[in-house]
């Protein structure tokens, strides 16, 4: 009996040392904690400084993120030359390059053709307008760039309002400290259970088994391509109160952008994605109103402004040749497409200075 206990037990130490291995090799798992921490004051989400995040997975697309002193997504490694002026990209996710090799990222592509400058490309997941806003009035001074660029998403304006790092005050722009929801803290689990947080770090079986268990209990929410709907997201209908406040938000949002970007000495340019259409986005979408009303705004108050949604018409024709299946972020192909609908004015913003 005691033999073969001690046989069973060794058995399952190897197979499970077995299937360690073979996982470890074959199917890695993303054994770090998000890249992405709280900055202490105002709890704005910001990339870890000097980091190397290995393995961003999401079924067969896998990514490894390096990141310079200000949480900077670097991807030219010969391409660190502080004597040259830098350009400061501020975007979400599709600028950042979510589960995009370095290579393919269109901020890259945008970094290869005007090599004289260095991009310190800052993007974050799920930043909007007061994100852009909030990270220039902090950190603008200490990157000290020539320009400021930022590239404009479809939702960007409506986050303004969720984030809630600026609101109106008898329609004055009051800037606000929140209570920080530190996501690099320990969870539950990682308290309560032994070895919980320890195997998180270090086993990619126990981590793959973790996920496999996470999918079955919050299953993944498939929203396919509709052109009659705003996309990515849901139509975001609010009552017309609410949607003049948060144009009049993003409005002032962006006034504060302009100012900010005249204190630390630099220039403010603004790019629109075009991933969504204004008219592509249902009645009653807060992200629409201010859509259709920007160029009108921006002309007025001297902010820069570029949008070109006739480059971006194969998206609209073919949505899932461009698109990481259920995941929704551009694939490769998707970022070449950005990519070439900024090329030709980038080129021609820095090359006329």
């Amino acid at each position: 009996m005691k033999k073969n206990l001690i046989l069973f037990f060794s058995s399952l130490i190897f197979l499970t040392l077995l299937l360690e291995i073979f996982i470890r090799f074959f199917f890695p798992q993303d054994l770090q904690r998000y890249w992405a921490v709280n900055e202490k004051v105002y709890g704005l989400m910001v990339n870890k400084s000097n980091y190397v995040h290995e393995n961003h997975r999401f079924k067969s697309f896998k990514a490894k993120y390096t990141f310079g002193e200000y949480g900077n997504r670097i991807t030219i490694k010969n391409h660190l030359n502080n004597k040259s002026d830098k350009i400061l990209i501020l975007g979400e996710s599709f600028t950042f390059g979510w589960l995009l090799k370095d290579h393919d990222t269109f901020i890259h592509k945008l970094q290869l053709d005007n090599l004289n400058y260095n991009f310190i490309n800052v993007a974050v997941g799920a930043w909007g307008t007061s994100d852009y806003t909030l990270f220039t009035e902090l950190y603008c001074k200490e990157i000290k760039p020539k320009k400021i660029f930022v590239f404009l998403n479809t939702d960007d304006f409506y986050r303004a309002y969720l984030k809630g790092f600026y609101k109106l005050d008898n329609n004055n722009l009051i800037k606000v400290k929140k209570k920080i929801n530190d996501i690099s803290k320990d969870s539950y689990f990682d308290k309560k259970i032994p070895f919980y947080k320890f195997l998180k770090s270090n086993s990619h079986l126990f981590m793959l088994l973790r996920n496999l268990v996470y999918n079955l209990i919050h299953p993944p929410s498939y929203n396919p391509w509709s052109s009659e709907r705003y996309w990515p997201k849901p139509p975001l209908n609010m009552n017309k109160l609410d949607s003049k406040k948060i144009k009049i938000l993003n409005e002032k949002i962006f006034l504060k952008l302009k100012n900010e970007t005249i204190r630390c000495n630099s220039e403010l340019y603004l790019f629109f994605t075009n991933w969504a259409k204004p008219s592509m986005m249902l009645d009653g979408n807060v992200n629409k109103e201010f859509l259709l009303n920007a160029n009108d705004f921006f002309r007025k108050n001297d902010i820069y402004f570029y949008e070109n949604p006739n480059l971006m018409r194969p998206l609209y024709e073919n949505p899932m040749d461009y698109i990481i299946d259920i995941d929704f972020h551009p694939n490769s192909k998707g970022a070449n497409l950005l990519y070439l609908s900024f090329k030709e004015e980038v080129k021609k913003i820095l090359d006329n200075q």
